[in-house]
């Protein structure tokens, strides 16, 4: 009685040609997906950053709110030209800077039917301060009034 050979047991494999094919095609889409990630991978810290910045801008705000409270109790005179002065020179209570590097914009304005004017320094009252910030590429501003 014959017996049927076993798929098992032939020593067939791949060819040198199949094999060959497999990698070059493995590598040409191993190629295409280094390029395709790479750039996302390399980019992908900038949200960080970004949202990073923005807590700064904001710290720096918070900072000079209070300082500008400090200044309405206990300033007698001017309070508001004095925090003007303060932020221009990027003081505070401890004499030190609000926060880091930044840039600040100071000016008195006034609305006019809903549009900003600038006003001279020293400004006529009612007086609006106008101070904005800016922090790695981002921007805010906020208004003192006494």
């Amino acid at each position: 009685m014959k017996t049927k050979p076993s798929l098992l047991n032939k020593n067939q494999g791949f060819t040198l040609l199949e094999v060959v094919i497999t990698l070059i095609v493995g590598s040409i889409l191993g190629a295409i997906l280094v390029q395709f990630m790479g750039t996302s991978m390399q980019k992908s810290f900038e949200p960080v950053v970004m949202v990073q910045n923005n807590y700064g801008v904001y710290e720096i705000m918070e900072r000079m709110n209070a300082h500008y409270k400090m200044r309405l109790l206990t300033s007698t005179v001017n309070p508001l030209d004095d925090f003007k002065t303060d932020v221009e020179a990027g003081w505070n209570i401890a004499s030190t800077p609000y926060f880091g590097e930044y840039t600040v914009v100071t000016k008195y304005i006034r609305f006019v039917s809903g549009i900003e004017h600038p006003l001279p320094d020293p400004a006529p009252t009612p007086r609006v301060l106008k101070v904005t910030i800016t922090h790695g590429g981002q921007s805010l501003s906020a208004l003192f009034t006494i």
